[in-house]
């Protein structure tokens, strides 16, 4: 296999699956906007803030690197269109539901991410992509750090208030169960698009291995137990 696959098949799928991949990095440095305000309106410290903008440049250059392989793989030029802007986009920003949706989208979402991220890049064959994925992998492991960050900030500022939500929210995060997928068709895992059975085992292993232990550490901290992911 040549470092630019000759089945237009497979260039096909690569292309539709970096364009995705990048329409979700582009996403995300919104998603870290909408977190800077979130951390104003609760009046965080300044280090959480300056990571916060830090994490927003970070998905850029993501977007950037899996747009590149995007047209690569398309042979054209692919970028972002306008992203949607409709509704309440800042959502709720007390202490508790701030904490909550940094959980879910920082704590797990980014640890997940970051995986996922780390295998393909060890299963991919390609040096452009290896590289993509070597800084995604790297950035997404830092942004869920931070994510932990401020839901200890934010626990230890509200009491009881916050550590409730965020305590049922990581029980929700943790008992999650994906139906186990069926085949994974074709296998382009040297361009780093891993198959569908790759990435459920990949996410089951993480909440159990990586996000239990961490979320049962930081509750402990507060007084509370969490039972063990099964």
């Amino acid at each position: 296999m040549t470092a630019d696959s000759e089945d237009p098949a497979q260039r096909a799928r690569l292309a539709d699956h970096w364009t995705r991949q990048a329409l979700a990095e582009h996403a995300s440095v919104a998603s870290f906007a909408r977190f800077a305000l979130h951390l104003m309106a609760v009046g965080a410290p300044p280090d959480l803030l300056v990571a916060t903008h830090q994490a927003g440049l970070d998905e850029i250059e993501h977007a950037r690197l899996c747009f590149r392989l995007a047209g690569r793989f398309a042979g054209a030029p692919v970028g972002p269109g306008p992203l949607p802007m409709g509704g309440d986009v800042l959502g709720p920003t007390d202490l508790a539901s701030v904490a909550v949706a940094a959980l879910e989208e920082a704590c797990v979402g980014e640890t997940l991410a970051a995986l996922e991220a780390a295998e393909a890049r060890d299963r991919s064959a390609d040096p452009e992509v290896r590289a993509a994925l070597t800084t995604i992998a790297d950035d997404e492991a830092r942004h869920a750090e931070l994510g932990w960050r401020f839901v200890r900030w934010a626990v230890q500022q509200g009491g009881v208030a916050v550590l409730d939500p965020v305590s049922a929210a990581l029980r929700r995060a943790l008992a999650v169960r994906e139906p186990e997928p069926h085949g994974d068709g074709p296998d382009d895992a040297a361009f780093g698009r891993l198959g569908a059975h790759p990435v459920w085992r990949i996410r089951r292993r993480g909440r159990v291995e990586l996000l239990a232990p961490v979320a049962r550490a930081l509750l402990a901290e507060f007084g509370v137990q969490l039972q063990s992911a099964r």
